[in-house]
């Protein structure tokens, strides 16, 4: 599960996909021809600030309508376009920083509608309801916002299911250790260390939640002072570099005691440890980002070959992680769910494909060139898949009721 970070190069997401093509808020429609006054159909632009959410705005007719909202206030503000009644999602703009003017976009039913401000403060305002006239709109894609209470649980359920993999992995890394310690056959203990390692990547989404025991697990060396050979690289891949680089017999075992102290201790940390709501979602693109930067490219590579293995481990916690959610995006959009789960299983099938009958994995730098991008193109269609549901399921502060 090796990540961008300061130390390791994990790969942050950057920004917010803000229209997903499967939920579009601000799809692309053909907008009806609406009866009324142009400034009917292109209202004033709608002021914002951290006293007020709008005021008293004009709403547009019905139809595909911009909204120009302008942050006059001094805090980064999201704005979204709500049904007054049923809380629906129409439109949003996010992150507008202070003195921004952006325009959002929305295709609106006849109605009564609100705009909520959440400010980086994380409160919440509402603008007065209003009512938008005009004849039936059939394109418009609203969706419902997710509450703590309907995410809480499957954050419980996705934790639970990380814990036991713990417990899985801590078993592992001691058989690890004890193989090392005892002298074990060569094959014996690169057989051992893949197993634990694989046991820790398909606990992909959590690497946040584990701090800076990730680094310690799991990082790379490529950041460090110097390199392989800095004393302050521990881990998975110290490991390996060790094993597969020949290094001493006392090299190897304290990089090995070293990785199973830190394993441990992550387990006594975990129930400590606070898991964002929002990563789960969140963590379903990055394991898929990551794979295809740093596995499929072979960075990651100490000496053992076994990229590929790891990739389907990550596939592996990725479908852990779709597993959490199934049921609150089975409820929102069924078909998303259904696409999401069978592209990760035909993935899975493709790398899977390249592991022989004796367990032996092709390494990466083997691939040939059609290799290559037949498995790129399978996880950049699963990442294609996979990226509404970040908005998708963002959880949002309790709609309130007018």
């Amino acid at each position: 599960m090796t990540r961008a970070s300061p130390r390791s190069g994990r790969l942050l997401r950057i920004g917010t996909i803000v229209v997903a093509a499967a939920i579009a808020v601000t799809a692309v429609a053909v907008a009806l021809v609406q009866a009324g006054t142009a400034g009917a159909n292109n209202p004033q632009p709608v002021t914002v600030n951290g006293f007020s959410c709008a005021g008293s705005w004009t709403p547009p007719h019905s139809g595909q309508r911009e909204i120009t909202i302008v942050n006059a206030g001094s805090s980064v503000v999201d704005v979204i376009l709500l049904g007054a009644k049923n809380s629906l999602v129409y439109g949003e703009v996010e992150a507008m920083a202070p003195g921004i003017t952006r325009a959002m976009t929305a295709v609106i039913p006849p109605g009564k509608y609100r705009l909520g401000c959440t400010y980086s403060e994380n409160a919440t305002v509402y603008s007065a309801v209003v009512t938008v006239t005009g004849g039936p709109v059939d394109d418009a894609h609203p969706y419902q916002q997710v509450t703590y209470n309907q995410m809480a649980p499957l954050v419980t359920t996705y934790r639970a299911d990380v814990a036991s993999g713990l417990a899985v992995l801590a078993t592992d890394t001691d058989h690890l250790q004890a193989l090392v310690v005892s002298g074990g056959q060569p094959g014996q203990i690169e057989q051992a260390w893949l197993v634990a390692h694989l046991d820790y990547a398909r606990l992909g989404a959590a690497y946040d939640t584990f701090g800076d025991f990730n680094d310690e697990i799991d990082g790379r060396p490529n950041a460090l002072p110097q390199g392989v050979n800095d004393p302050s690289w521990t881990g998975f891949l110290r490991v390996e570099y060790a094993l597969w680089h020949g290094q001493s017999a006392a090299t190897v075992t304290a990089a090995v005691d070293q990785l199973d102290t830190y394993v441990h201790q992550l387990v006594l940390a975990f129930p400590e440890q606070t898991t964002p709501p929002n990563d789960l979602s969140l963590r379903t693109h990055e394991i898929l980002e990551n794979t295809l930067q740093f596995e499929l490219t072979g960075e990651t590579d100490q000496g053992s070959h076994t990229g590929l293995a790891t990739a389907a481990a990550n596939v592996q916690g990725t479908e852990m992680t779709l597993g959490a959610l199934a049921p609150l995006l089975q409820q929102r959009d069924p078909a998303l769910l259904a696409a999401t789960t069978n592209g990760l299983h035909g993935l899975a099938t493709l790398i899977d494909s390249y592991q022989s009958p004796a367990g032996a994995w092709t390494p990466v730098q083997s691939l040939t060139q059609a290799q290559r991008e037949d498995l790129d193109g399978a996880i950049g269609n699963s990442l294609e898949t996979v990226a509404p549901l970040p908005d998708l399921l963002e959880l949002t502060p309790e709609a309130s009721s007018p």
